[in-house]
C-alpha cells in the first residue's frame, strides 16, 4: 500500500491533513521516487503533482536524519508560483526541521545571505535567480550544490520549448560539475505533447531512463458550450458583454482572454453593466488580473479567488493559466480562440477541481475566424492531441549568453578547454563546431573575452554587460512607464510616443487620466477619469501550428455538426462553409484566387511555412522584376499592386514545386528579405551577434523551409478566377 511506504512523520501528517485517498499520479509517482527513480508526473491542474513529487523526497530526507546541506532543488518558470507552492510545500515539512527557502527578487537579502551561509533543504527559485547565484556567488557554488539529490522542474511544458527552457537546460548541465551524485530528476506538467522530448530535457544522457507516469485521472465530465456574438466596431459587444454578465454574475470564474487591453476593457464593461442591471447595491465583483498590474494587487486578487464563497469572476490573460492556486471554480470562460490546444486544455483544467466534479467551459468568438478556430483547436483537443515541442537548435544567441555566464561563473576557463566545455552541454550539442568556435573567436576579437595567460575571462563590454540587471533573464521586454496614481503603484505600460498627457486609459480595472510624464524617470501619473480606453501594448505575433492550420481548413470544408455550438453559432458556421465554397475551398485541396488585380493563395500552412513561402515569393516577384506586394493574414498570401496576368497562379506553384524539390531555396529566401536588420532583435541576446549569426536565428525562429517542402509537394492545388 503506497501509504505505508512513506515515513511515520508524513504518514501522520496525511492523517492531519484529513486525507482520504492518494490521487492517481502520487499513487503512480511516490513508490517510483522512494525507488530515486527519474521521471515525468503527466496529470492535469490541481491533481496534486506537488505533493506527488514532495511526499515521497520528504519521506526519505527525513529518514536520512539531519543532514548539511541543500537536497532538494526546485525550479518554477514564475515568482508567483513559487509563492503558492512555498505554502503548499510548508504544509507538509512544517514538522519535519527540513529548511525552505524561496528566492526571488521579493526575498530580502538579509535572509538568501543567512541561507547561503548554513544551506540546507529545499530551494525554490526562478532560472533567472539561478543564473544570478552562479556569478555573483562564485566562491560559494561549488559547496552549496554538491549535495544535491533531487532536482524538481514545475509547469515543464513552460520551458520545453522557450528561449528560458534553453537556458535551464544549460544551468542544469553547469552545476551537475559541483554535484557528487547524479540527482534524481522530476518534471511536472499538465499538457506536453511529445513526452519523449521531455525526456531528454530531463536527462539528456540517458533519456529512456525517465519514467513516464500519466495515470488516468477518472472519466470528468466536460461541459462546454461556444457561442459567437460578431463584432460591428472595435469595441466588444454590448450584447456580448450583457450574455457574460448573466452567465458569470452568480458564480465563481475566470474569464480569459488574448490581451492585456481586452481584459481591461472586458472587466471594465463587465462592472459597468453590472452597476446598471444590479442596481445601486451592485459590488464590483470583475478583476483584471495579467502581467502590467500590480504585483501586489494581482496577489491580492489571487487571495481573494482563493478564500471568497461570494461570486467573483477574475479576467485575465494566461497569468492565471499556470498551476497558481485559486481554489475550486464554477466556471470557465474563454473569450475567443485559443492559439493552443495545450493552453486551452490548461484553462479547460482550471475548473472541475473538486473530485467528482464535471468542468464547465464556455466559449464565445467575435470574429468569424475565431469561431472556425475555437472549433478546431476543441476538436484537436478532443482527440487527445497537443502540440509538440519545438525546442530551438541554432541557439547562438544563448551560446554567447551562456559562455559569458560560464567564464564568470568558473572564474575564468583556458582557451583550449572553453570550445569543448559549451559543445559537451546538451544544449549546444546540435550546434555546427566550427560555427561555435568562429563565435568565440569573435567574442574575443570585439572584447566580449578576454584572454589572459590562456585562460578567457569575461571583457570589458562582457564584464558591463554581467552587471546589468538585463543579463540574467533571456526573454526580451518592452521598455516601461511605472502608472502611478499618488503613491500607488497601479501597474505598468509600454513606453510609447502615444502615452501623453491628457490621453485616457484603463488599467487595473479602472479609468485614469495622464497628468504628466516623465519619460527620463520611466514614470506616469494619472487620476481617476470618467473614461478611458485600452493602452496599447505591443505582442509578438501569435503561432499557429500546423495541424492547427490544417484543422481550421477542415472545419471550413466539412459538414460535420458540432452539438457544443449554439444555435446562433452553428448558423454562422453554416454561412461562413457556404462562402469558402464560393472561393473554391476543398478537402484535400489548396486554392489560389486569381482577380484581375490581385492573387490570393490560401495556404492554411501554419505561421513557420507561411513565412517561408511568402518569403519565397517575394524571392520569385523580384526575379521577375515585378514590382508587386506581398500581404499575410494568418491563413493567406496576397500578392497586389498591379494587373495579374492569366495564369500566373500556375506559374507560382510551378516555381514552387521546383526550387523546393531542387533544394534551390536559398537564393529566393535572400531575394525576398531586407539586405539589413530591421531594428527589431527577433531574440534578446541575438541583437549583440554579427549579421550571419543573427540570420541563422532569424530563419530558424520564423521559417520552417524542411516542412514547408513537405507540404508544398503533397497538396493539389487549384486555380480559380
Amino acid at each position: 500500500m503506497t501509504f505505508e511506504l512513506l515515513s511515520p512523520s508524513i504518514q501522520k501528517k496525511i492523517w492531519d491533513m484529513e486525507w482520504r485517498q492518494f490521487t492517481p499520479i502520487q499513487e503512480a509517482a511516490i513508490p517510483v521516487i522512494l525507488k530515486k527513480r527519474h521521471c515525468l508526473l503527466m496529470a492535469g491542474t490541481a491533481s496534486g503533482k506537488t505533493e506527488a513529487a514532495f511526499l515521497p523526497i520528504l519521506s526519505a530526507l527525513e529518514a536520512q536524519g539531519k543532514s548539511e546541506g541543500l537536497k532538494v532543488l526546485y525550479l518554477s518558470p514564475l515568482r508567483a508560483l513559487i509563492n503558492d507552492q512555498f505554502a503548499r510545500v510548508e504544509r507538509l515539512s512544517d514538522t519535519l526541521n527540513i529548511p525552505l527557502l524561496k528566492w526571488h527578487s521579493d526575498v530580502s537579502r538579509s535572509k538568501k545571505i543567512g541561507w547561503l551561509n548554513s544551506p540546507s533543504g529545499i530551494l525554490q527559485i526562478t532560472p533567472e535567480s539561478l543564473e544570478s547565484l552562479l556569478i555573483n556567488q562564485t566562491e560559494k557554488v561549488p559547496e552549496l550544490f554538491s549535495a544535491v539529490e533531487y532536482i524538481i522542474l514545475d509547469e515543464l511544458h513552460a520551458f520545453l520549448e522557450s528561449d528560458r527552457g534553453l537556458q535551464v537546460r544549460s544551468l542544469l548541465h553547469r552545476l551537475r560539475r559541483y554535484m557528487r551524485q547524479q540527482p534524481v530528476m522530476i518534471g511536472l506538467s499538465a499538457t506536453i505533447g511529445s513526452p519523449e522530448i521531455a525526456q531528454s530535457f530531463l536527462y539528456a544522457e540517458q533519456p529512456d531512463a525517465v519514467e513516464v507516469l500519466n495515470p488516468a485521472d477518472g472519466k470528468r465530465q466536460i461541459f462546454l458550450q461556444a457561442d459567437f456574438f460578431a463584432k460591428a466596431s472595435a469595441a466588444l459587444p454590448q450584447a456580448l458583454v450583457e450574455d457574460i454578465y448573466g452567465l458569470t454574475k452568480d458564480k465563481k470564474t475566470i474569464l480569459f482572454c488574448n490581451s492585456r487591453g481586452q481584459v481591461e476593457e472586458l472587466t471594465h464593461r463587465l462592472n459597468e453593466t453590472g452597476q446598471k442591471l444590479g442596481g445601486p447595491l451592485y459590488a464590483k465583483r470583475y478583476y483584471p488580473h495579467h502581467s502590467s498590474i500590480d504585483r501586489a494587487e494581482r496577489e491580492w486578487i489571487e487571495e481573494q479567488m482563493r478564500i471568497t464563497k461570494l461570486p467573483l469572476t477574475v479576467v485575465s490573460t494566461n497569468t492565471l493559466e499556470l498551476g497558481i492556486d485559486i481554489g475550486s471554480l464554477d466556471l470557465v470562460v474563454q473569450l475567443d480562440a485559443t492559439f493552443s490546444v495545450a493552453s486551452l486544455k490548461q484553462r479547460l483544467g482550471r475548473s472541475g477541481r473538486r473530485e467528482g466534479t464535471p468542468s464547465y467551459l464556455m466559449m464565445y468568438a467575435t470574429e468569424e475566424e475565431d469561431l472556425v478556430q475555437a472549433v478546431a483547436v476543441t476538436e484537436l483537443l478532443f482527440d487527445r492531441w497537443i502540440e509538440p515541442p519545438e525546442p530551438r537548435r541554432a541557439a547562438y544567441d544563448l551560446l554567447f549568453h551562456q559562455t559569458l555566464s560560464l567564464v564568470a561563473e568558473r572564474q575564468g576557463i583556458f582557451q583550449d578547454d572553453l570550445l569543448d566545455e559549451v559543445l559537451n552541454n546538451p544544449t549546444f550539442a546540435e550546434l555546427a563546431e566550427d560555427r561555435a568556435g568562429e563565435l568565440i573567436t569573435w567574442m574575443l576579437q570585439e572584447d566580449w573575452l578576454a584572454l589572459v595567460e590562456g585562460v578567457c575571462i569575461p571583457g570589458l563590454k562582457g564584464e558591463k554587460l554581467l552587471r546589468s540587471r538585463e543579463f540574467y533573464s533571456v526573454f526580451q521586454s518592452p521598455a516601461l512607464y511605472k502608472v502611478m496614481h499618488g503613491t500607488r503603484l497601479v501597474g505598468t505600460i509600454e513606453a510609447s510616443p502615444l502615452v501623453l498627457a491628457g490621453e485616457t486609459i484603463l488599467l487595473a480595472g479602472a479609468m485614469w487620466e495622464i497628468t504628466l510624464v516623465e519619460a527620463g524617470r520611466g514614470l506616469v501619473t494619472v487620476v481617476p477619469a470618467l473614461q478611458g480606453k485600452r493602452p496599447i501594448w505591443l505582442s509578438s505575433g501569435r503561432q499557429i501550428h500546423p495541424q492547427i492550420a490544417e484543422k481550421i481548413y477542415q472545419v471550413y470544408t466539412g459538414a460535420e455538426d458540432y452539438e457544443y455550438l449554439s444555435p446562433r453559432a452553428w448558423h454562422r458556421l453554416q454561412e461562413v462553409r457556404m462562402l469558402a465554397k464560393g472561393q473554391g475551398f476543398e478537402r484535400g485541396v489548396r486554392v489560389l484566387q486569381e482577380g484581375a488585380r490581385s492573387l490570393t493563395l490560401f495556404d492554411f500552412a501554419g505561421t513557420r511555412r507561411q513565412s517561408a513561402l511568402a518569403t519565397l515569393v517575394r524571392g520569385w516577384l523580384r526575379e521577375q522584376e515585378l514590382s508587386w506586394q506581398v500581404k499575410q493574414t494568418p491563413f493567406s498570401i496576397q500578392i497586389e499592386g498591379g494587373e495579374i496576368p492569366k495564369g500566373t497562379a500556375k506559374k507560382l506553384v510551378t516555381f514552387l514545386l521546383d526550387v523546393l524539390v531542387r533544394k534551390a531555396e536559398a537564393k529566393y529566401m535572400m531575394m525576398g528579405r531586407a539586405a539589413e536588420p530591421d531594428g527589431n532583435p527577433i531574440t534578446k541576446f541575438g541583437s549583440y551577434l554579427p549579421l550571419h549569426f543573427q540570420r541563422l536565428i532569424e530563419a530558424e525562429i520564423k521559417r520552417d523551409i524542411e516542412g514547408l517542402r513537405l507540404w508544398v509537394q503533397e497538396q493539389k492545388w487549384k486555380a480559380v478566377r
